[in-house]
């Protein structure tokens, strides 16, 4: 393949990994799964800087490329909000869970043991 045919490629993985974040719908499991076919694209942009006497990318592709890692922080950033709702919510429920159990521990009889004093 020649460096024209390679960069023509770069420049479709790099249109393809923009049009999978434009498709994302805000939502955290969409955007684990958007991320993770965007995984393949980044190996295949790896592959591309390995090939000998390949052009630097294009002013073009450097926007494509800026445009795509906004929207990667964006999902990343609402990935990171939506752990911290929930690791919130588990507190939550784990501390609704120890007052539960304490009330039901406190109505318990109590037993002592007779040690003979």
């Amino acid at each position: 393949m020649q460096n024209a045919d390679f960069a023509k490629e770069r420049l479709d993985v790099l249109l393809e990994m923009k049009q999978l974040f434009d498709s994302w719908d805000g939502t955290a499991t969409h955007g684990i799964k958007v991320i993770e076919k965007n995984k393949e694209h980044i190996a295949s942009l790896q592959k591309f800087d390995s090939v000998e006497g390949m052009s630097p990318f294009s002013k073009s592709e450097n926007e494509l490329l800026i445009q795509v890692i906004q929207k990667q922080k964006l999902v990343m950033y609402t990935l990171r909000n939506n752990k911290e709702e929930l690791l919130q919510q588990a507190k939550k429920v784990n501390q609704k869970s120890r007052i539960i159990e304490s009330y039901i521990n406190m109505k318990k009889t109590p037993v002592f043991v007779d040690r003979g004093m």
